[in-house]
């Protein structure tokens, strides 16, 4: 279980509530996470894995709990996505800021899974 210490920021992108904190993690270590709506662990974590590298997890089963649960037209869905990179690409910017300064962070927003989110979202592909 994570313990979230700092409220970072939020943001409502059509029926969802994306929430970011500073948060504590088991082994007692500071991560970054963006948690939907009011589910229990994070929707996107970023923690370090090794040595001056830190690494991001997607729970895959809370996005398509979003994909299954979205209800809005292919249009709709393309401009929310834009609003979730968006949002997603602000919160890495603050994480590098305000936690990984010394670090090297790879980044959901310019990895090649970004692009498989996309495509599941737009195209409501499960």
């Amino acid at each position: 279980m994570f313990t979230k210490i700092i409220t970072v920021d939020h943001q409502n992108i059509g029926t969802v509530q994306f929430h970011a904190y500073v948060i504590v993690l088991p082994d007692e270590e500071i991560g970054f996470a963006i948690y939907l709506n009011d589910f229990n662990s994070p929707l996107i974590m970023f923690s370090q894995d090794e040595t001056n590298r830190i690494n991001f997890k997607v729970d895959e089963n809370q996005f398509q709990w979003i994909v299954k649960n979205s209800k809005f037209s292919k249009s709709e869905r393309k401009s929310f996505y834009g609003e979730f990179e968006l949002f997603i690409r602000n919160m890495e910017h603050r994480a590098k800021t305000y936690l990984y300064r010394e670090n090297t962070v790879n980044y959901i927003s310019a990895s090649r899974e970004i692009i498989y989110y996309k495509n599941l979202y737009i195209n409501a592909n499960i």
